[in-house]
């Protein structure tokens, strides 16, 4: 409709955050994300060491509750392990402990995602997405709270339940990428505020809902992040 096409360039108003993963590494965490789901894939055309899985270590992704069991899986090391490799010389994937530690938390998310439209919007796009409803996905209150989570249990223990507000419906590499960004950014406040996830998913979020004014006002969107 014409309200949809309009709301749609709004959207386009900001361009998105620059990616942290290369494109060879967004393409692994698509692959990955298809492995656990192969249901109408040709196998062949994973790569071979993802042919291996399906469906059952998506389920067992899915009941870990913490980084300690993420870390002991399978898929999720295959996921961090190629990630890491194909990080090469990148700053942001030099420390491997944690790396592994971040990437274990982002596989663990990726599982509960059914439907990957590959359009590069972020999650807060589709949270606060109104376009044929009065109401977005989740309420203002629960998405101030996840943007304010602190210790990465918590935030993704809010991760996991925005993904199923959003029907599990959400761009993969796009969510992988804003995940891992979101885990770097943490603590550094020499990190300019509007070159950060929060800064963008609130932006996304806000302008998804509606609110053009707060769009307008770059100052505005700063404060919801406070």
């Amino acid at each position: 409709s014409g309200q949809e096409d309009q709301s749609e360039r709004e959207i386009e108003i900001m361009k998105p955050r620059k990616f942290r993963m290369s494109e060879r590494q967004r393409q692994w965490v698509r692959d990955w994300w298809r492995s656990l789901d192969p249901k109408n894939q040709d196998k062949d055309a994973l790569p071979g060491e993802l042919r291996g899985q399906g469906r059952a270590d998506r389920a067992r992704l899915r009941r870990c509750e913490n980084v300690e069991e993420l870390l002991s899986n399978s898929a999720a090391l295959l996921f961090a392990r190629r990630l890491i490799a194909l990080g090469g010389s990148s700053k942001a994937f030099a420390d491997e402990s944690q790396v592994y530690e971040k990437l274990a938390w982002v596989a663990g998310a990726l599982a509960h995602v059914k439907e990957d439209p590959g359009d590069e919007r972020t999650l807060a796009f589709r949270l606060g997405k109104a376009l044929g409803g009065e109401r977005p996905v989740m309420n203002e209150l629960r998405f101030r709270s996840l943007q304010a989570a602190a210790p990465a249990d918590d935030f993704f223990l809010q991760i996991r339940r925005a993904i199923q507000l959003a029907d599990g419906k959400t761009d993969v590499s796009r969510l992988a990428d804003d995940l891992f960004a979101w885990q770097l950014e943490q603590g550094k406040s020499a990190l300019r505020a509007s070159s950060g996830v929060k800064f963008h998913w609130a932006y996304d979020y806000y302008l998804s809902v509606g609110q053009k004014a707060d769009a307008d006002e770059p100052e505005s969107i700063k404060e919801h992040l406070q």
